[in-house]
């Protein structure tokens, strides 16, 4: 087999791998203006071109621009859905050391609560109760002070606890090979690229040069498509808005080949995106004044990317 003919048969299993059809299908579209529909117009974009044209149901991951200040979407990119997903969650946790301080507090406020004889407490001050406690401890081993102690091998019970500090930002990561099959698909591929490229970038503010305006936001969705018909695949995880954070464009990673027209005859697309905030767990699933724990299914609501107080907002118009 010449050279071309193995560049060939390579570029068409990815096309195979690239077309692979999933099989889920789940509930509604995420908006009702949208409501079960891949609309036709400027503001869409599509990898591969024939995406909702098929009888059976595939998978694809919609990119949704969104204008950070009134949470209007703008542009849609649809591509398919890469292998190898990989979501972290992850939350941390800090040592704090009470110590006696914290012990001794800890102790009178438990005997208080129980009801215990304190009537020796009354009156003596926290350094006093710390004091008393030390000597007590010391006394119990026939020595006084910290050399005594340490060298009757004991030493004060520092009561370590763990303490919640937050959640940790999610990043989530997407690559994919974009391969065109004509040169409307080629066309395509150079506007999705360029369009990630142009809105993971600021712009001036107010046009100065002194003052930079964020860039927008992205709404990422695990869809099922099926004959244009779009449903949110509830087995893929939700993920609140994001920001772009890296792009990585490799042109002919395989090959030096270019059509006719100039055009690579294929893109690699590495992704990474950001959550605009540490979630809670109300960002992603229903929560009352009591937990559910028969119920852990996303709500699918995207409300506000920010985690200051001051009220939740939604889109202009809803």
């Amino acid at each position: 087999m010449s050279d071309k003919e193995k560049e060939a048969d390579r570029i068409q299993k990815v096309q195979a791998q690239r077309n692979t059809i999933g099989g889920r299908r789940a509930e509604k579209l995420m908006t009702e203006h949208e409501r079960n529909k891949i609309p036709h117009s400027e503001s869409v974009l599509r990898y591969p071109s024939d995406m909702a044209t098929g009888s059976e149901a595939r998978e694809c991951i919609r990119f949704c621009i969104v204008d950070r200040k009134t949470l209007n979407e703008k542009k849609q990119i649809y591509l398919y859905t890469p292998a190898g997903i990989a979501i972290s969650d992850a939350a941390g946790y800090n040592q704090a050391d009470l110590g006696l301080v914290g012990g001794v507090a800890e102790s009178v406020a438990d005997a208080v609560a129980r009801g215990n004889d304190n009537s020796n407490l009354q009156g003596k001050t926290l350094t006093e109760l710390i004091s008393a406690a030390t000597t007590k401890a010391a006394g119990k081993a026939g020595t006084v002070g910290q050399a005594g102690m340490m060298a009757a091998g004991l030493a004060s019970n520092p009561f370590t606890n763990v303490t919640f500090a937050g959640t940790n930002l999610r990043s989530f990561a997407f690559g994919f090979k974009l391969v065109a099959s004509s040169q409307k698909e080629s066309d395509d591929i150079r506007l999705i690229e360029n369009t990630f490229r142009k809105f993971l970038y600021p712009k001036k503010a107010f046009s100065s040069d002194y003052l930079l305006e964020y860039p927008p936001l992205f709404k990422i969705e695990f869809l099922s498509i099926n004959k244009e018909a779009a449903n949110r695949n509830s087995y893929m995880p939700m993920i609140q808005y994001s920001y772009l954070l890296n792009m990585t464009a490799t042109f002919n990673s395989a090959t030096n080949i270019f059509h006719r027209s100039g055009a690579p005859t294929e893109l690699d697309l590495a992704l990474t995106f950001q959550e605009s905030k540490a979630l809670r767990r109300e960002d992603l699933y229903e929560h009352g004044s009591e937990d559910n724990y028969a119920d852990p299914n996303y709500h699918y609501d995207y409300i506000t990317p920010f985690s200051f107080p001051g009220g939740e907002r939604q889109p202009d118009g809803k």
